[in-house]
């Protein structure tokens, strides 16, 4: 077991005001947790009748070397179902059966019940926060502020070396904040085929468009999975925490995790999230699913459409060294793109960049300040726009070719094979820190 160092009393506490301020509300009681507790595995399950599966999965993984624990948060909206009751019923019944026949002086297994959450706030990010809170409470309690939380889903598997590679990763670097881990999705089983035909295409589409934004130049190109993601519990608290959004928690937790900087990936290890349909959330994995089924080809943004943006931030650093007479009479956005520049008008973009300009001490932190507005979502912004009028969306297969003849990618005669070649990509660029 790794001794990962007696705490200071004066951390303790280390999260009381984000609890305060920005917690989900009142944390359970639940056994004291072990004064060296250096990992929490964080679970969201609403619905889940195989969540069993996924736990034994984790407690099946090669042990991580430290004092670890899993948090499972069951819930469910007001006026649910008499299905989704018993469901969760069983879930919480077989979670605490799980808890007591462990024989394990590393491990504990807690279960949080939430039923009937106000139906205007219940979702997967409410849900996913309160379970996560509960472990800034632990570490809190703890003075842990270095404590590493998972967040993991009901219906995902793992590597059996899954918690160790996590583990060890954090504590050989300590000065990591936040780690997304590698994940594919299963392309075989007993489910239909028409399934594994949508999940290639889905996760193929996730991998060009994490890529496609990478050649751009952006520095916070990232997968946003919700079951693949791991951060410190200081910066938890310092971005205050998971929104509670009904779907898309993790893209915008992950994204202001990013600009705290060091951001890490962990490709040693896989987690293989599910691939069923899904009616618990408006997007994701799950509804992507849902909407595949009757589609035979995902259609994706155009490959072209990221050449204007590359354009762009190339000019990051003019922006900061012009003088103020010269930002206000350019025009450079139209000789890049029409569509670029009707659209940085309508978001107002040459004020923001005074703006920030006025706010910037060097042109370092004028680009951090600029990439932190010109972020992940405001590049979907972009793409959604000149999708309208400029570019016609393309055959995932079609745009996701393309770029892997730009990066180097062997090609594949189906979507699968090119799926493998990307995997092959991402996986063999090892451990790695993306800022």
């Amino acid at each position: 077991m790794k001794r990962i160092g007696k705490q200071s009393p004066s951390r303790v506490g280390f999260a009381d005001l984000y609890l305060e301020r920005y917690g989900s509300g009142p944390l359970e009681i639940l056994p004291k947790p072990d004064p060296d507790l250096f990992l929490i595995v964080t679970i969201p399950a609403f619905k889940e009748p195989d969540l069993s599966s996924s736990l034994l999965s984790l407690i099946s993984c090669d042990p991580p070397g430290v004092k670890w624990e899993i948090l499972i948060n069951i819930n469910y909206p007001e006026n649910s179902d008499e299905t989704v009751v018993v469901i969760s019923q069983q879930s919480l019944t077989a979670c605490q059966q799980l808890s007591k026949s462990l024989n394990r002086d590393d491990l504990q297994i807690h279960c949080l019940w939430n039923p009937d959450m106000p139906r205007r706030h219940a979702g997967v990010g409410l849900a996913r926060k309160k379970a996560m809170d509960q472990a800034i409470y632990r570490f809190n309690t703890i003075g842990q502020p270095n404590g590493v939380i998972v967040s993991f889903d009901a219906d995902s598997r793992c590597d059996k070396g899954y918690l160790r590679s996590i583990a060890n990763f954090y504590l050989q670097n300590p000065g990591v904040r936040t780690a997304n881990i590698y994940y594919e999705h299963p392309l075989h089983g007993d489910l239909p085929p028409g399934y594994y035909h949508s999940i290639t295409q889905y996760e193929l589409y996730l991998r060009y468009m994490r890529l496609a934004i990478e050649t751009t130049g952006h520095p916070y190109s990232i997968h946003t999975v919700g079951s693949s993601f791991s951060t410190r519990a200081k910066t938890y608290i310092r971005v205050n925490g998971m929104g509670c959004y009904k779907a898309g928690e993790d893209f915008y937790f992950l994204h202001k995790c990013i600009q705290l900087k060091n951001f890490w990936e962990i490709n040693d290890t896989t987690v293989r999230p599910s691939v069923r349909e899904s009616d618990r959330v408006s997007f994701g994995t799950g509804a992507s699913i849902t909407r595949l089924q009757s589609e035979v080809n995902l259609a994706v943004y155009n490959l072209d459409s990221f050449s204007p943006i590359r354009e762009l931030f190339r000019q990051i650093g003019s922006f900061w060294r012009m003088e103020d007479k010269e930002l206000q009479s350019f025009g450079e956005w139209e000789s890049i793109s029409e569509g670029l520049a009707e659209f940085m008008t309508n978001q107002g973009a040459l004020n923001k960049i005074q703006e920030m300009r006025c706010y910037s001490a060097s042109e370092q932190t004028f680009c951090d300040k600029f990439f932190g507005w010109f972020n992940g979502f405001m590049i979907l912004r972009y793409l959604n726009e000149v999708h309208k009028h400029t570019y016609v969306k393309m055959p995932v297969l079609e745009e996701a070719l393309r770029l892997a003849l730009i990066l180097g990618i062997d090609s594949g005669e189906s979507a699968g094979d090119l799926l493998e070649n990307y995997r092959d990509y991402e996986k063999g660029r090892g451990n790695r820190r993306i800022i």
